[in-house]
């Protein structure tokens, strides 16, 4: 269960910074800019329900649509500037969904019963909350929350497809 961060950027920005200097972009909510970019709608930050939240838009083939990858664990890797394809000791392993993406991913997140797909997963996510150790079980509290989060995750790729910006995605432990 670990946390997982988004960041807008602007497409042309993505493409001219190494992995590590996107890495650098994105906050975390130990990072001072975090509140003042979440504010903005240029991050988010989601609290150990990442895993859930792509169960519930993608397990079971409710949604055989590849748009439904795209939003919490979608895209590519970030491209790497350096001759070796290994990634440096420090560096990030990004996520970037590039414009094209965003925008795919927000018209599947608008055209999505959110609140269904989770309760449609419920045995799912009941049986993955018990085998990942969380310390509550699958209930309507968690449920919401799961929610909740997809519905700011929602939002927060309407605002970067409006925008026409690129999207990335850190995981943090």
């Amino acid at each position: 269960m670990s946390d997982h961060y988004w960041r807008r950027l602007p497409g042309p920005a993505v493409d001219a910074s190494s992995p590590r200097e996107l890495g650098e972009l994105v906050p975390t909510r130990y990072d001072d800019r975090f509140a003042e970019l979440t504010a903005a709608g240029l991050a988010l930050g989601v609290r150990r329900h990442a895993y859930l939240m792509q169960l519930a838009l993608t397990e079971n083939g409710l949604h055989p649509d590849p748009a439904a990858r795209l939003p919490v664990y979608g895209g590519g890797r970030a491209e790497r500037t350096e001759r070796s394809a290994r990634r440096s000791e420090g560096e990030p392993d990004l996520l970037v969904l590039r414009p094209d993406q965003v925008a795919v991913a927000s018209a599947f997140l608008r055209g999505s019963a959110l609140g269904e797909l989770v309760r449609q997963q419920d045995t799912v996510l009941a049986r993955t909350v018990a085998a990942l150790g969380y310390a509550t079980p699958w209930s309507e509290a968690l449920a919401a929350e799961v929610v909740a989060d997809l519905r700011e995750l929602r939002d927060f790729f309407a605002g970067a497809a409006a925008a026409g910006d690129a999207v990335i995605m850190l995981e943090s432990a």
